[in-house]
């Protein structure tokens, strides 16, 4: 039997090591769950993108919350929905998180945050899918992790991370060695001191979100360039694939429609579709006639989901800076708007606080 090993030994004495390297490391320092993963980089001379940091950040700040409400969707959401405003709409005791960051997170990204969020917070009553008409689904945004994002290689889409770092089966091989990745590299990339606490990166917009984000529940005030929006006809894509389950042609926006909403179901939440104010018009209705049917056959298929406003609610230019954001100066403007909403939907489903019972 022991010549039989022979040949394994050294094997055998590297997976002892790691074993009781892991284990140390882990009695010793007790390393925080959501610092445990590849989620983040850490390349060689080259910063995180600020977009992975927001949601590191987020998912490790209120992974286990326990909000009422929790939104997830693109930057419009990110910088426009203050939950301090909307939450003085509604009941006593319940809590809004802003969990939305960026179009190149993608619905494949905003879906896998709120199944996250539903996961670990049986607390969640209302799951929202906070986005703009500007940044409606695409291929790229739904099923092509990686894409370019508008054809800019910084900006690539990342969104199947979420699932793969925090969801996933093989989350279970995440060794407590891996929260120390950025210490590790800060020896061996930098020969800096590894030990000395610093933020993840030097962005300034990062810097002043990590500043703030935990106090404000996810939000932080938009900061854009502001070179002049403009009140042109809305223009939405709505590209459509063949779908072998269904055997015809579906848009992805009703494919991901669906999609939230069965997720959502599974947790006993309520799914509330939001889409945020333009400065475009509807004008003859061509350019966003599909999309307005696709919505509104989805309302009649789906009784059970919230689209409180409509595909399209133009606002004056004056009051967003670039076309998928509004100005910071309006932000108690868009919260109200959507608290009053928050607040008929609780009302109407006789929700008049936290949830007290399990799932």
């Amino acid at each position: 039997m022991s010549s039989s090993i022979l040949p394994f030994r050294s094997w055998i004495a590297a997976v002892l090591i790691l074993l009781v390297t892991e284990s140390a490391v882990y009695s010793i320092t007790h390393p925080n769950t959501y610092d445990r993963n590849n989620f983040l980089q850490f390349a060689f001379a080259h910063e995180e993108t600020p977009q992975r940091a927001f949601i590191y950040d987020k998912i490790k700040a209120f992974a286990d919350s326990h909000p009422t409400i929790v939104q997830s969707g693109d930057s419009s959401g990110f910088y426009g929905i203050e939950p301090s405003v909307v939450m003085r709409h509604l009941p006593p005791g319940v809590t809004y998180v802003n969990m939305s960051c960026c179009a190149n997170l993608g619905y494949n990204g905003y879906y896998n945050i709120l199944e996250f969020m539903l996961q670990h917070n049986p607390s969640i009553r209302y799951a929202v899918l906070h986005i703009t008409p500007y940044t409606m689904p695409l291929r790229e945004l739904w099923e092509s992790d990686g894409a370019a994002l508008w054809g800019t290689p910084d900006i690539k889409v990342f969104g199947d991370a979420v699932y793969q770092e925090y969801l996933g089966m093989w989350r279970i091989f995440h060794s407590p060695s891996l929260a120390y990745r950025e210490q590790v590299t800060d020896l061996f990339y930098y020969q800096r001191n590894p030990f000395k606490d610093r933020p993840l990166m030097t962005n300034p917009d990062y810097l002043a979100f990590a500043q703030m984000f935990q106090r404000t529940l996810g939000w932080m005030p938009e900061d854009d360039v502001r070179n002049g929006v403009y009140a042109v006809e809305c223009q939405v894509a709505m590209p459509n694939f063949f779908d072998i389950w269904t055997m015809r042609y579906k848009t992805y926006l009703q494919q991901i429609l669906e999609a939230y909403a069965a997720m959502v179901r599974r947790y006993h939440a309520k799914l509330v579709v939001v889409f945020q104010p333009v400065a475009c018009v509807v004008g003859t209705g061509a350019g966003t006639a599909e999309a307005r049917a696709v919505i509104e056959q989805f309302k009649r298929d789906n009784p059970d989901v919230d689209i409180p406003f409509p595909l399209v609610s133009t606002w004056p230019a004056e009051m967003f800076s670039v076309p998928a954001h509004i100005r910071h100066e309006y932000t108690d403007r868009i919260g109200d708007r959507l608290g009053h909403a928050m607040a008929a939907i609780m009302a109407r489903d006789g929700v008049a606080g936290p949830a007290t019972a399990s799932r």
